[in-house]
């Protein structure tokens, strides 16, 4: 009997797949485990290549991964790898170079390969809480703004409705074994007061079970007021929330949806229940202030318990109390600010100011007069993601500013143009130029509504990947560029078998135009630019080259980060440094490709790859 070594046996035992091959990629050593997630048996795969990855960037990217190994590195990858019954599955993949002896030469390559099916799905999942609870900051942040118990509810109501693109939502108050109603949004106002029995309601359901929230059909209810029934009767399906006050359930928010509205789910409810959570967090700051200048004694006790973070300051503006969150805020204990000024700007009364901590933290203050002691409240919360949200904002419109000016840009050329030599041209090139300009505009209308949808969706704008003619929108770029500058000669280079492209046609028009657009602006002087088109195997190959600044040896992977600009030239040529990073995301949205490297005889080429019309099964 032919003895199995040890460690063979081992591996062979382990929940992960572990696949061995030699240098030419033909498959040694296919465990049981790796016959247990992709299907096929040992025998099968021993000395074959590994079955198809299922697209051309993935191919690649497993490819360049086995190089690097057989290199000696070990690389480390999620991927996606196909099984015997069709099926993809989400894999992690950890490569490692195979030795005959610890110091010889690199003869094969391991894999272990485990299912990241979950991992993926669970990122997915998680982005889109991300997206909802970068909502909810904004919201809460509003919420928080106001210390009037009444405006505080009603911006609950109307919060909880915006946030989940809900038809109504009403805010019930816990009174005396009563759910009365004291805030509604897309209702009545008159249903304010409305008042049913807390023991047969949805709350009453939640606090049995000890859950915080649910989603449930409002025809399953009864004991609803009849007022209430007759203006939601076309709003089948709602979804409550609790919100406590001192530790104990004070009251619910509830949203209300028509049969057609997407399903409430676990994420919408996850984002209701933060949202009540802060909801709690109002009412009882709220409450707190309204308490705060009633009673000294009460005050004290409202205050230490506030989760804002609250100073009491004396007649001579130094404080006389500091309440645990304002430690929590500042990092400051009482003893080091108590009989002390305020360690951050003071304001006039009624007057909301930010300042930043230097531990980077954002406070909004506000300071209200206690006339009766002449003492002053502070109440200071954290806003640092607020701020953030700013940040993004901005961000989304500089994007937006870059993706739009390309068309403008050409548009402004053909326009310039037929102002400029409109006598000069033929019927047969005025109307070309007119032409030009109503195809510009088309496509601009149709950026504008993709970044809108892009911006509903809270995600990536989306690329729709279609066959299109290249050259077409080359010959198109060239030629609305030519129009911008007379110190620059343009050449375009199209090669007569060019196949047809597949991807998205408006992102390329972007891509192509940005680069031209770089190309004059950095080369100030002059000078020809170049643009070729050929096939390479299965893919379309697309360069531009100009005879401008270049860039340093270096830099050519920096150019495409986001905010990044050649040795501080933003002075110099202005912008946000968003051009070329917005170029690799078109690309890399569509399985396209981009890279930088210098032009022989000074300059900068550019090389975009984009599919070819055989790489798309039909």
């Amino acid at each position: 009997m032919t003895s199995v070594p040890i460690a063979a046996k081992l591996v062979d035992a382990m929940s992960d797949a572990v696949v061995a091959g030699d240098p030419a990629g033909r498959i040694t050593f296919w465990n049981a485990a790796a016959e247990r997630m992709f299907g096929w048996p040992a025998a099968t795969m021993l000395g074959r290549d590994f079955p198809a990855v299922p697209d051309m960037p993935t191919a690649l990217e497993r490819r360049e991964a086995v190089e690097r190994v057989l290199g000696g590195e070990s690389v480390s990858l999620f991927t996606k790898r196909r099984r015997a019954d069709g099926r993809l599955l989400d894999v992690w993949v950890a490569f490692s170079p195979l030795r005959a002896r610890p110091d010889g030469p690199v003869t094969g390559w391991l894999s272990v390969i485990r299912d990241a099916t979950r991992q993926r799905a669970i990122q997915r999942e998680l982005r889109n809480r991300v997206e909802l609870v970068s909502r909810l900051a904004s919201v809460v942040a509003g919420v928080n703004s106001d210390l009037d118990l009444d405006t505080v509810l009603r911006r609950i109501a109307e919060s909880g409705r915006e946030l989940l693109a809900a038809d109504a939502a009403t805010y019930v108050v816990i009174e005396d074994g009563y759910l009365v109603i004291h805030a509604v949004s897309g209702l009545p106002a008159r249903l304010i007061g409305e008042r049913r029995p807390l023991e047969d309601s949805v709350v009453a359901g939640l606090l049995e079970h000890g859950r915080r929230s649910a989603a449930i059909d409002r025809r399953d209810l009864e004991h609803l007021p009849a007022a209430f029934v007759g203006h939601t009767r076309h709003l089948p399906r709602l979804a409550a929330a609790l919100t406590h006050a001192d530790a104990e359930p004070s009251g619910a928010l509830f949203v209300y949806v028509s049969a057609n509205h997407p399903p409430l789910g676990r994420a919408e409810l996850s984002v209701l229940e933060l949202l009540a959570d802060a909801a709690g967090t109002a009412i009882g700051n709220a409450r707190a202030y309204q308490r705060l200048r009633l009673s000294r004694e009460h005050e004290r006790a409202v205050i230490d318990a506030t989760a804002d973070g609250m100073a009491v300051l004396d007649g001579d503006g130094l404080v006389r109390h500091w309440n645990p969150a304002a430690y929590m805020l500042t990092g400051l204990r009482d003893v080091d600010v108590v009989g002390k000024p305020l360690p951050f700007p003071a304001s006039e009364p009624g007057v909301v100011v930010e300042h930043q901590l230097d531990n980077g933290r954002w406070l909004e203050i506000l300071f209200s007069r206690i006339t009766a002691s002449a003492e002053t409240v502070v109440d200071f919360r954290d806003v640092t993601r607020a701020k953030e949200i700013e940040a993004s904002k901005d961000l989304f419109l500089a994007v937006t500013s870059h993706e739009l000016r390309t068309p403008i840009t050409v548009i402004q050329g053909y326009a310039s143009t037929l102002l400029r030599h409109w006598h000069d041209l033929a019927d047969d090139e005025r109307r070309d130029s007119v032409d030009r300009i109503a195809e510009r505009t088309r496509a601009l209308a149709a950026l504008v509504e993709q970044l809108l949808l892009g911006s509903r969706a809270g995600s990536d704008v989306p690329r729709e990947s279609v066959r299109f003619d290249l050259a077409g929108v080359l010959r198109a770029a060239v030629a609305g560029f030519s129009a911008l500058s007379a110190s620059h000669t343009f050449s375009l280079d199209i090669a007569p078998d060019l196949p047809t492209a597949v991807g998205d046609p408006s992102s390329a028009e972007i891509v192509l135009g940005q680069l031209l657009e770089n190309a004059v602006k950095y080369s100030p002087d002059g000078g020809d630019i170049t643009v070729t088109a050929r096939a390479r195997g299965d893919r379309v190959i697309v360069e531009v080259a100009d005879r401008g600044l270049g860039i340093p040896d270096g830099e050519y992977l920096n150019v495409f980060d986001r905010f990044y600009q050649v040795g501080g030239e933003r002075r110099r040529f202005g912008g946000v440094g968003l051009g070329l990073y917005i170029v690799r995301k078109l690309l890399d949205s569509q399985g396209g490709a981009v890279r930088a490297y210098p032009r022989p005889g000074g300059g900068t080429c550019f090389e975009i790859s984009l599919p070819a019309e055989a790489d798309v099964a039909p």
